[in-house]
């Protein structure tokens, strides 16, 4: 060891040492005057690209085979790739092979990283968004078959991330697209994700299944948040049948020329009968449509039922914990999607049968396990939110609860109940005296309701004074006609919501009232809608007037109606000077405007009986000469074409 020790220090020694001065400073700086030139290839140029953030954006061939990697990262940095380009308008180069970036991007659906599924999602929403519905159709099978696997899938995450994906397609797909191509085989998967068959004697066929590991999420919370999605499914169904239905037989609108020969039909082209033959025999025989729906009930209903007395808490605890609220919505809800699908099913083909056979089968549960046989249990209402200090709540996306009123819960209740009891007998008496009771209360405190809390209130309101309203008057006379004196004069004093339609909705409730001869009489005529009808001619001068509203109007003229006749008198010269602004909205037929002004002037024909002190004719005077005036200002025909066809209306004035 010494040795080899005494040989390195003579190493060390040996060493050639520099000694001398330093080198001048000029000559120790590194020289940066050489030329380089960049390496070039320029094929990649062609074909690759940077983003403004540096990254390298990738070409065809790579976006293509990088979204089948085995690498997630790869995948990953493809999906985004192709969300930027979207973006940044530079996706033309994947427009020629939509096929291929379908299927990679909807595979990334079942994809075991949460990762690659988020951007999965992310980068369907944006594609589905630049993409016209055409250019998606032919390549549809392929998103909802992976849509399919991932809700069917044996992972529980990979199912509870499918719900994303339904989320963009409701988003960004037709509703008529999702309808037609898939909704039915979504909505079995739907069902088999919070439930399962039951193989034992019993009559449902279906039971409630326990929470299968889906992270922190309560069983209650996994339900409630699969059933809001099939909600939105079963809204999707209501919308394309609500317009297949509006479209299916146009209107064809005819005016009269006296300066021209005028041809019309005699026979109608839609007076055919468009049942089938069981319908027409009298046989029970569902159609393929009216079986698919009837499957949905059979299965849906009792699960629906299971579900609510699964959280619904005992008779002393009359107060509902966050979690039983927010699952009751979503029920309440579901069961009216299935009434509304339900009910367009039948006025499309005629029948009532399966309408019947939900009342005969569901109705007496509904009763015991929503109302409590008499209503007692109703109104609910939830527990005040609780915050711990110093934390914070949890924002989750869920429904909306309705606040500690659960007001939509209990007004779509009030609705279902009208659905399943339409001639309700003296057993239901107590339960619709608690409902109307509710309503009304619910009335008075109209101004502190949000618009999207009264939209529910007057959906109510219709099923209570005009669906249901003369087996109930019958019933409950004196509740019901109290209810309707309410909500004229909320109307009159204009607490309804001008934001959501909400004040334009319950206008055209009462104008439906208004027109239908029997139950205008049995809720008291004249005299019990004084105050609305004397109200009525000043929505003439608004900017706007509804197509239902002047209808309602019409009726009430041929009716000879004496009280609005003479408001529409005592209003005639404010009416005659506003009516060339006024604009007619809900018009499927397309008039121009002045047909549309014609239908107002024609009211004051019948109106012209009730006029006692001749106001027409000074509010005709005052017309010409704000006509006289509009020439020399501006030369306008649409006045002269008023006051000319209004003199013809008022010749026997």
């Amino acid at each position: 060891m010494g040795g080899h020790h005494k040989k390195n220090l003579r190493a060390e020694k040996a060493k050639v040492k520099l000694k001398g001065a330093k080198l001048p400073k000029g000559l120790n700086v590194t020289k940066t005057d050489f030329k380089v030139r960049k390496i070039e290839i320029r094929e990649q140029l062609k074909e690759t690209s940077y983003t403004e953030t540096g990254q390298r954006q990738l070409n065809l061939k790579e976006t293509l085979s990088r979204l089948k990697h085995h690498s997630f990262k790869f995948r990953t940095d493809a999906m985004r790739n192709v969300r930027e380009s979207v973006k940044s308008g530079q996706a033309d180069h994947l427009i020629g092979h939509l096929n291929e970036l379908f299927q990679g991007i909807a595979a990334g659906a079942l994809d075991m990283e949460h990762s690659v599924r988020q951007e999965s999602f992310k980068t369907l929403d944006v594609l589905l968004e630049v993409l016209h519905p055409q250019a998606v159709a032919p390549f549809f099978h392929v998103i909802s078959t992976y849509l399919k696997c991932a809700m069917t899938h044996i992972h529980p995450t990979i199912q509870e991330d499918s719900l994303l994906m339904l989320d963009v397609l409701m988003l960004r797909v037709p509703p008529s697209l999702l309808a037609q191509r898939s909704a039915s085989t979504i909505v079995g998967n739907f069902i088999d994700m919070i439930s399962r068959s039951r193989h034992d004697n019993e009559k449902s066929n279906r039971t409630l299944t326990m929470n299968l590991g889906h992270g922190k999420q309560t069983t209650v919370k996994w339900r409630t948040k699969v059933l809001l999605r099939l909600q939105q499914i079963l809204a999707t169904l209501a919308q394309h049948s609500a317009k297949t239905a509006s479209t299916k037989h146009p209107v064809h609108v005819v005016h009269f020329d006296e300066n021209r020969a005028n041809y019309y039909g005699l026979l109608s082209p839609y007076a055919q009968d468009t049942r089938d033959l069981y319908a027409i025999l009298h046989e029970p025989k569902l159609s393929a449509e009216g079986a698919q729906l009837q499957t949905y009930v059979e299965q849906l209903m009792p699960l629906l039922h299971d579900s609510w007395l699964e959280v619904r808490p005992q008779q002393q605890q009359p107060l509902l914990p966050p979690d039983a609220s927010a699952s009751l919505y979503v029920v309440v809800n579901l069961i009216s999607q299935l009434w509304t699908l339900i009910n367009q099913h039948e006025a499309a083909n005629s029948t009532n049968e399966l309408s019947l056979w939900l009342r005969q089968n569901h109705s007496k549960k509904f009763l015991k396990n929503f109302l409590e046989q008499d209503g007692r249990r109703f109104p609910y209402q939830q527990m005040p939110h609780t915050q711990p200090k110093g934390k914070k709540l949890a924002k989750e996306k869920g429904p909306a609860d309705g606040g500690e009123q659960c007001l939509p819960q209990n007004m779509a209740i009030v609705q279902i109940a009208c659905q399943f009891y339409p001639d309700p007998s003296e057993k239901q008496a107590t339960v619709f005296v608690h409902l109307v009771q509710y309503v009304n209360e619910t009335l008075k405190q109209l101004e502190k309701l949000t618009p999207e809390h009264q939209l529910p209130l007057v959906t109510a309101l219709r099923s209570l004074l005009l669906d249901n309203s003369l087996a109930l008057h019958n019933l409950i006379p004196e509740q019901l006609t109290s209810l309707l004196q309410a909500s004229m004069l909320a109307y009159v004093e204009q607490r309804y919501a001008t934001r959501e339609g909400v004040s334009t909705k319950m206008l055209s409730l009462l104008c439906e009232i208004v027109q239908q001869t029997e139950l205008y009489k049995r809720f008291g005529g004249e005299e019990r809608f004084a105050l609305f009808l004397g109200y009525l001619p000043e929505l003439l001068l608004k900017p706007t007037v509804a197509e239902g509203t002047l209808r309602a109007m019409a009726t009430l003229c041929r009716q000879m109606n004496a009280i609005f006749m003479s408001a529409l008198v005592q209003s005639s010269a404010d009416i005659f000077l506003h009516l060339s602004q006024l604009q007619v909205t809900g018009n499927v037929q397309g008039d121009d405007k002045f047909e549309n002004q014609k239908r107002i002037l024609n009211l004051f024909y019948y109106a012209r009986t009730c006029d006692t002190r001749n106001q027409l004719k000074k509010a005709l005077r005052q017309l010409a000469k704000q006509q006289t005036v509009d020439k020399d200002e501006d030369d306008s025909p649409s006045n002269e074409q008023i006051f000319s066809y209004l003199q013809s209306v008022l010749a026997n004035v």
